[in-house]
């Protein structure tokens, strides 16, 4: 256990701390009549931060509350500020409050996101920890002594194994969290939102939302469509959610850039001698991962896991089709795949918060539908994260009722947004923001042949940022169907040229 000295920012960052772990009640008029006691954060004296109350369950406002910790750093430019923008980073289960930079310092997120952009001229940047996350009232899971096992290509025993595992990783999360559980979710994360926006006296939000925070995003303005102004939805979630499928999406959108890259490998036959043709360059990679050796090590990980990992992690950034063509030819001549050390497998307070959230959306309860999906994975879509997709998971065995069915998504009564999406991300895939965008009749931003999870004020790409800032701080939409280049591919010729 740490212990601190309490003094100063330190004692007020404490405070905040303590106020989340303790719910309290009051009367429900009182929620946006609050006024947030901003001080200086602990983690950057520039930006200020607050603690907030919310009914934990909205249905009955004035029992239990719960505290939802949030940052402001204020417009540089005050005479041209147009108000507040929340941002969301994702997950679910990710800090919109805090992040860690190259340097291992914490710092906070907004500020890291935004700061070299016009944004935090213009904006009041708002970030927040969701409901159970971080320095907000959190939930938490205990570990399990079921260990998970890792394996792309699994066998009948793992799959047995897994689900083992799902099952006791979700009794130990109702075990940590059950009285709180059944409200992390969607929709309340947006009526905390509200809230926010209520006490920061704003008429209007704007906001900014990556991977799950544009789920997140577009929910709000389904509830709220009278407080949302300009919103970014950027690698978007599919409006019609459901968690098994945008997870099982991600091994397909991983087999699409195998495929692609074993295409221009292929056409470069000379230079990484795998084969002159797709289907030659497959073979050579399947033929080199099925003499991998099974046989997990100490930490679960075996070479032929990894291996089928490395596959389709690398062949997502077009910058490393080179090396992993390398990666490959090296396996097959030696034989030998060592994977890197993992890390913890510590059940984290995101992991249990993204487990819980993922609890919102239904999943099937019978095993066959899951038996059925991982022998079609494991043959057809190893890659990346292979057939741990089509897996059982913790949801399985959901131990609550969801107190609410999900929202419809839909945009009525708020502006045209702006839905960016890279064509080969396998965390949210292309057709999924491509659906968000139709839904919503917002500007569709496509990053043709790119990989990158999360676009803008991130890879440095001038035709994303510029039409994007240029939406956020002028209110200029970009035409319809815009497409942007993506990370080119390496400068190496085909043979022949």
């Amino acid at each position: 256990m740490r212990h601190f000295q309490l003094t100063g920012i330190g004692a007020v960052a404490a405070l905040v701390l303590v106020t989340a772990c303790a719910p309290t009640a009051f009367a429900a008029s009182d929620l946006r009549a609050q006024e947030p006691a901003w001080q200086p954060c602990d983690f950057d004296a520039s930006v200020e931060c607050a603690s907030i109350r919310v009914p934990l369950d909205y249905a009955h406002p004035e029992g239990e509350q719960i505290s939802i910790a949030i940052s402001r750093q204020r417009a540089s430019d005050p005479a041209h500020r147009r108000g507040v923008l929340l941002a969301n980073p994702g997950g679910p289960g990710g800090s919109g409050l805090t992040d860690t930079n190259a340097a291992g310092e914490v710092v906070s997120w907004p500020k890291q996101r935004f700061a070299d952009t016009p944004l935090s001229e213009h904006y009041d940047l708002i970030g927040f920890d969701p409901r159970g996350v971080g320095r907000s009232t959190p939930v938490s899971c205990e570990d399990t002594e079921v260990s998970k096992p890792i394996v792309s290509r699994p066998t009948e025993a793992d799959f047995d194994t897994y689900a083992r595992w799902a099952k006791a990783a979700e009794e130990g999360c109702q075990r940590a969290s059950g009285d709180v559980r059944p409200f992390i979710n969607t929709r309340n994360t947006a009526r905390d939102m509200d809230v926010i926006r209520d006490v920061l006296g704003e008429e209007k939000i704007n906001y900014v939302g990556y991977s799950y925070g544009t789920y997140l995003g577009a929910v709000y303005g389904a509830m709220f469509p009278a407080h949302l102004d300009r919103s970014v939805l950027d690698s978007s979630l599919p409006p019609n959610l459901s968690w098994r499928q945008v997870d099982m999406a991600s091994s397909l959108a991983n087999r699409q850039n195998v495929e692609a890259w074993a295409e221009w490998v292929g056409q470069r036959d000379s230079r990484f001698g795998l084969g002159s043709s797709k289907a030659e360059v497959l073979a050579a990679v399947e033929a080199t991962s099925r003499a991998l050796s099974r046989t997990p090590d100490e930490h679960g990980f075996s070479p032929q896991t990894r291996f089928d990992q490395a596959v389709g992690h690398q062949s997502t950034l077009r910058s490393d089709w080179p090396g992993l063509a390398e990666l490959v030819r090296r396996v097959g001549d030696t034989g030998e795949f060592t994977p890197p050390e993992p890390g913890t497998s510590t059940v984290s307070g995101y992991e249990a918060v993204n487990r819980t959230i993922h609890c919102e959306t239904d999943w099937p309860s019978d095993l066959d539908v899951y038996r059925r999906d991982v022998e079609l994975f494991s043959e057809q879509y190893p890659y990346g994260w292979g057939a741990a997709t089509a897996m059982p998971g913790p949801c399985t065995f959901r131990s609550f009722t969801p107190p609410e069915a999900p929202t419809r998504v839909e945009r009525d009564g708020y502006p045209v947004g702006v839905v960016v999406q890279a064509e080969a991300d396998v965390q949210t895939p292309y057709a999924g923001g491509a659906a968000m965008a139709e839904r919503l009749g917002d500007r569709l931003i496509t990053v043709v042949d790119d990989g990158n999870h999360g676009q803008y004020a991130r890879r440095g790409n001038a035709c994303v940022d510029d039409a994007v800032t240029g939406y956020l701080v002028d209110g200029v939409l970009p035409p319809p169907d815009l497409t942007c280049a993506g990370q080119p591919r390496p400068d190496i010729a085909p043979d022949g040229q």
